[in-house]
Formats: C-alpha cells, structure tokens, sequence
C-alpha cells in the first residue's frame, strides 16, 4: 500500500475524530444557542464548553475560577469560588479508544506501523494544542500538558490494543518467538483470563445500568422536569450524560465488585451499605436506589463466578491438549507442572485486570464541583484490592479444575 495514502488516511481519520467528539458537545449546545437562547449569547461560549467538555472526556482535569458575586449568587461563597471538575466523560475517552484501534487495525498500519503511529499520535497533539490555544478565555482553564498528553494516549491505547489483540498480530508473535513455550503458554493465558474477566465484568456492569434505567425510568423522568430545561437543553443535556454514561457504568462495576462508590460527602453506595441523603441534580441519579437491597453482600459472588469462567476457558492456552491432571511425574520440571503453572497464570490474570481496574476507577473518580462533589467516585485501591483477590481465586480454581476434569477424563478411558 502507498504510504502517501497512509499518511493522508491517518491524518484525515484523526481529524474526523477529534471533530466528531467536539462536535457531539457543540451540536447540541448550537441548537440551544439559536432556539432557547434566541441568539442572544455568544456562540464562542458555546464552542468553549464544546472543547472543555471533550478534553474532560479524556480526562484533562477543568479548574473553574468563579467570579466572587457569581459564587455568592449560587450560595457558594468565598471557599467555592475555585474547585476542579475532573470526573472523566469517559464516553468520549471510549470512542477516542475504539478509533484508535480502528486505525491501527487497518491493513496499511500493519505495513506502516511507524509512519501512522507517528503521524496518528502527532496529529492528536497538535489538534489539542490549537483547541487549548484558540479556546477563548473564561472561567475554566486547562492544563497544557495534560491537555496534549492524555488524548494522544487513548488514542495511542487504542493502536496498542490492535497491535496485540487476535491470533496473528505482532505482539503475540513476539511473545511465542522470544518466551520459552512453558512462559508463553503462562502469560498467554493470563492475559487472556485477566482482560476477558476484566471486559466480561464490565459487560455485567453494563447490562445492569440498562435494567437499572428501564426500571427506573419514571424516577428520571422527575429529575429532568425538576431541571426544566427546555426541549433543545433535554438534548444538550442526554448527550452529556451519554457521555457520562460509561463512567457511571464504572461505578455500578466497583459496587459489583465490592467497595461501592460515593456521590460526595453524605452519599456513599455499596453493597455494604447505602446512603443517597444527598445526591447531584442530575437525571442519572434516579437510578440509584435508596438502599443497599437484601442480601447486596453476595452480589461479590458474580465478579468470582466470572473469573472462575475466564480460567475454564484459557485452559487450552495454558496446557493445550495434553492430559495428566495437575501434576506430572520427575520428568517435567518444577516450574511446568501444570498446578504451577495455573498459579502464576493466575497471578497475571490478577495483576492484569487489577490495572486495568485501577485505570478505570482513576478516571472515574475525582471531583465534580466545590464543597460535598470533592469526592466522587469509586476508591482505586479498593477497588485494585477487592478485584484483584477476587480473580486470582477465580482464575486459579478454574484453571485447577479444569486440571481435575481432564484427569478425570483420562481415568475412565
């Protein structure tokens, strides 16, 4: 494939992306500007929270300087005059991640790989840099570096993923060329255990938001009408949640887990105990129940139950078809018996998912505004703990039964 086409088809991609994700902010906020407002704002205001609410996506934190009469006017007096908004929209962050995969998957980038990872990640950093230089000036302020940095390494994430997921990729090669096959055969199927658990769970997660919003629907509904925004400020409104969306399905995930997650000072919800006295004015918020449900506590069973599935499916990885059950005669060395093996297996399914948790709750944490939205968010190391613990038991006895079937098997015969 010609590079030159390359080149134009990376730097082209990147371009649509990043006016697809500004323009899913600015849209909206354009309709508001022309109907509600009747054009009696600037549009530039419009355009800024466009920008400042696509570089929140990728988590580029905000921090708002108030005006004193402003913040007083609000009731937030003197103290709330400067805080910072640094929840991720992590929606945003998600198509960044999936664009990025998409261009990395393409068949001139496997030929290419230097060319478009350069030109890919150097057209994000120069995007961002004139979206930061040409924002017009306000009450929210953006750090330049994070603001060049975070989006290139989503977008750059996504290029890794491509380069590393599927049977033939570069990243997969490498490891069955350079590792020992005993090693590869390891952190093969730890990986695979630990990044299925860690989607799988999240999948959970997902699923559970949707059956939360259809059941909740009515509660919503009451929220939006308590705002009173007006038709085009319902859509402005939708897609900013819908961009806030994957993040509260983060959230739902560290209370499956176990640790749960607060909404600021007074509002705590886990499945140890629920406390929603006070809650953000947002129509998202109606589908948090009032209390922990009966029996919430044995909800940290689903995380272990889908660990336990991820080691039954990576066994073939990590033994192939060889039979014998989980412990071999003098011939075979200590560190490829297939108990050991399962074990080490299992701790890099462990530390594989526990990063990658550690990721998402870090994103997703933060703060919302001044006063009690300081805090909210899951706790990452909670999180890392609870999760991490939970898939090395899961993985390992999947794994080790796995072990036991086939020697089971093996007897009959």
């Amino acid at each position: 494939m010609n590079p030159r086409f390359v080149a134009l088809a990376t730097v082209l991609d990147v371009a649509v992306l990043v006016g697809l994700g500004v323009g899913l902010f600015f849209a909206p906020l354009t309709l508001v500007w022309a109907f509600e407002d009747g054009f009696s704002t600037e549009l530039l205001s419009s355009w800024a929270v466009a920008v400042q609410g696509w570089f929140l996506g990728h988590g580029v934190p905000l921090a708002v300087s108030l005006p004193l009469e402003l913040s007083e006017s609000l009731g937030l007096g003197v103290s709330g005059q400067s805080f910072r908004v640094d929840v991720a929209l992590l929606g945003i962050a998600l198509l960044t991640l999936l664009w990025g995969y998409r261009i990395g998957a393409r068949e001139g980038t496997k030929k290419h790989p230097l060319l478009t990872w350069f030109l890919a990640v150097g057209m994000m950093v120069g995007l961002s840099f004139l979206l930061v230089f040409f924002l017009p000036k306000g009450s929210v302020s953006i750090d330049l570096v994070d603001a060049l940095v975070r989006p290139a390494v989503f977008l750059s994430g996504g290029l890794a993923l491509a380069t590393w997921a599927g049977p033939d990729t570069a990243g997969r090669e490498l490891i069955r060329e350079r590792f020992p096959r005993w090693l590869s055969a390891i952190v093969r199927t730890g990986f695979a255990a630990g990044i299925g658990a860690l989607l799988a769970m999240v999948g959970v997660a997902a699923i559970v938001v949707s059956i939360l919003l259809v059941v909740s629907f009515a509660p919503v509904i009451s929220l939006y009408e308590s705002l009173q925004p007006g038709a085009y400020g319902i859509i402005a409104l939708s897609i900013g949640q819908l961009a806030l969306l994957p993040t509260v399905v983060v959230w739902v995930f560290s209370w499956l887990v176990g640790p749960g997650f607060t909404l600021g000072a007074g509002a705590v919800v886990s499945p140890l105990g629920t406390s929603t006295d006070a809650l953000p004015a947002l129509p998202l918020a109606g589908i948090l129940p009032d209390q922990a449900p009966a029996g919430a506590l044995a909800v940290i069973a689903v995380p272990m139950g889908i660990a336990f599935a991820m080691g039954l499916l990576s066994r073939s990885r990590l033994m192939g078809a060889n039979r014998g059950g989980l412990w071999r005669g003098e011939g075979t060395a200590f560190i490829e018996q297939p108990a050991i093996m399962a074990v080490l297996a299992a701790v890099i399914a462990a530390l594989v998912a526990s990063a990658g948790a550690l990721v998402l709750s870090e994103l997703a944490r933060g703060e919302l505004g001044p006063g009690r939205f300081s805090e909210v968010g899951p706790d990452p190391w909670s999180v890392v703990l609870w999760w991490g613990a939970q898939v090395f038991v899961g993985v390992v006895l999947g794994l080790l039964s796995g072990g036991l079937a086939e020697k089971r098997v093996s007897s009959r015969r």
